[in-house]
């Protein structure tokens, strides 16, 4: 089949310039009312709740921890290797126990080799 071939053309690529502008901004003035009135209602509604105002802030606000809660940041805290340290320290050293009672600590190597030579205290 031979014949005249058939023009297919595309269609040009225009964009409805003001149409799109006014789409953004109704959007943008929708989004503002909508922002607006959610504030306004939520101070509305804390007057209602909370005539007397917000509670004073707890007493616990501004502590390192707060019961077993660490508060820092992991990155600025030392709290675990300083008791770290202290427990390593203790363990290599003398020390009293119960002074009243006698009882002493000795550093746990010594203690292990006593263990092993069969002392008893």
């Amino acid at each position: 089949m031979s014949g005249p071939a058939h023009k297919v053309r595309a269609e040009p690529d225009v964009l409805d310039t003001p149409r799109l502008l006014a789409i953004a901004v109704g959007t943008l003035v929708l989004f503002l009312v909508a922002s607006l009135a959610t504030g306004w209602g939520m101070e509305w509604w804390r007057g209602r709740l909370l005539p007397e105002g917000p509670p004073p802030l707890p007493a616990e606000v501004g502590q390192g921890k707060i019961g077993m809660v660490e508060q820092r940041l992991f990155e600025n805290t030392r709290t675990g290797e300083d008791w770290l340290a202290d427990q390593r320290r203790r363990l290599q050293s003398y020390g009293w126990v119960d002074r009243k009672a006698g009882i002493i600590h000795v550093p746990v190597e010594q203690g292990m080799e006593r263990v092993l030579r069969g002392e008893r205290p």
